[in-house]
């Protein structure tokens, strides 16, 4: 049984067309954080000490219309960087301009559970000061732009919205107002990052949706729990990780991301490390949607290499195979957000991507690395014929990736 979320006319909120290529970037939202300050809390009153934002304003009521659509969060001065509250895309980027009251704005769509799409809304930014574009994927906690005072503002705060429609198609400033502190408030992610890594991962396991409140580092890695990871994270079709567990497994198979020969396992089995390895080295073929590892470049490669013995487990799948024991919830998720990367590996091959290729021909071009093509599975992977059954065949490779605010 093959299962899709079908996205509408394909306009994601009225603005954004979802080409497959978009669609397929575009995770679902796990846990969600506050936009601007430690992402957990806001002072209780107003107050002047740095980085601790307060409410100013919240969302007003006149009988069924919100005539204040949103809450205006601030620290009394203008500069704080402002995160997206959650996984999603960008449909809406705009910069220099009134538009309307928001000024310059980011607007993010997030898929939430049972098709509905959530909007979120930072309006007032700083002019010029955006960090994204639109169709781009974002990940919970990255950077948006900063607290700016534009459009129709007199002092310097950031305006914060969250909107909800089941229909994707619909214009995002239709789309019904709900009290933006409140929705996330009930969305906070339970594992919160400290000063470890471990918590660091399961935080962001959480946001990514990989991740439930109730899971544990060393909870068992049972197979139903890998195929809703797998889900959740792998880039290409936007499968529903809700999906009853051998329906998930059957679309996850017809779609390559598992192989034919994980149809003859239950859901509630426990994988061992030479599955896991296997599946690895599948989703680094096709890629991840997931953003990058939360922790920086040093400090990954670092935890990885003392809990793995390589700094870049998920290249080795070899390794990972011969582990002994079984893996655990915090292994999926770390050896995840291997594949992704971090922020500086990221940055790393922006640079290599940007760097002009020398003339006449006079020397290689130094970015001709990044170009070189990802290691092929071993092992057949399953492709769908026109009856729906499988065959087998290399596992494809990923691809490069108005209103007034009242």
């Amino acid at each position: 049984m093959l299962s899709l979320l079908v996205m509408g006319s394909g306009l994601l909120g009225g603005l954004l067309p979802l080409a497959p290529e978009t669609q397929a970037r575009w995770a679902p939202a796990g846990a969600w954080r506050l936009p601007v300050g430690d992402g957990y809390t806001l002072a209780p009153e107003r107050t002047t000490t740095s980085g601790l934002f307060y409410v100013l304003r919240g969302v007003e009521w006149d009988g069924s219309r919100a005539s204040h659509q949103g809450a205006d969060l601030g620290e009394g001065r203008s500069g704080a960087m402002v995160r997206a509250a959650a996984g999603g895309l960008v449909v809406r980027v705009a910069d220099r301009g009134g538009f309307g009251g928001y000024g310059t704005h980011v607007v993010v769509a997030h898929r939430l559970a049972d098709e509905v799409t959530a909007y979120s809304v930072y309006a007032h930014l700083l002019r010029g000061s955006p960090r994204v574009r639109e169709g781009q994927a974002v990940s919970a906690g990255q950077p948006l732009g900063r607290v700016g005072a534009t459009g129709r503002a007199t002092t310097p705060h950031l305006h914060f919205e969250v909107r909800i429609t089941d229909a994707p198609d619909e214009r995002w400033e239709h789309a019904r107002v709900e009290d933006p502190l409140a929705f996330v408030n009930e969305r906070l992610p339970s594992h919160r990052a400290d000063s470890t890594a471990t918590m660091a991962f399961l935080e962001w396991g959480e946001c990514a949706g990989l991740v439930s409140p109730a899971m544990r580092e060393d909870d068992a890695l049972t197979r139903e729990v890998w195929w809703r990871m797998l889900a959740a994270s792998t880039l290409g079709p936007t499968l529903d990780p809700t999906l009853a567990p051998r329906a998930l497994r059957d679309s996850l198979i017809a779609w390559s991301i598992l192989p034919e020969e994980e149809s003859d396992h239950v859901p509630g089995g426990a994988l061992d490390w030479e599955v896991l390895a296997r599946d690895v080295e599948r989703v680094r073929a096709l890629g991840v949607r997931i953003g990058h590892s939360p922790l920086s470049r040093e400090t990954h490669r670092d935890e990885l290499a003392l809990r793995y013995g390589s700094s870049f487990p998920s290249a080795h799948a070899d390794a990972l195979a011969e582990r002994d024991g079984r893996p655990v919830v915090l292994d999926a998720v770390a050896l995840l957000a291997d594949v992704g990367g971090t922020a500086g590996d990221a940055q790393d091959a922006a640079v290599r991507e940007v760097r002009p290729t020398p003339r006449h021909g006079h020397g290689k071009a130094k970015h001709a690395k990044a170009s070189k093509k990802p290691k092929r599975v071993k092992s057949g992977t399953p492709k769908r014929t026109a009856s729906g059954k499988t065959s087998s065949s290399k596992v494809p490779r990923a691809k490069s990736g108005s209103s007034t605010p009242r």
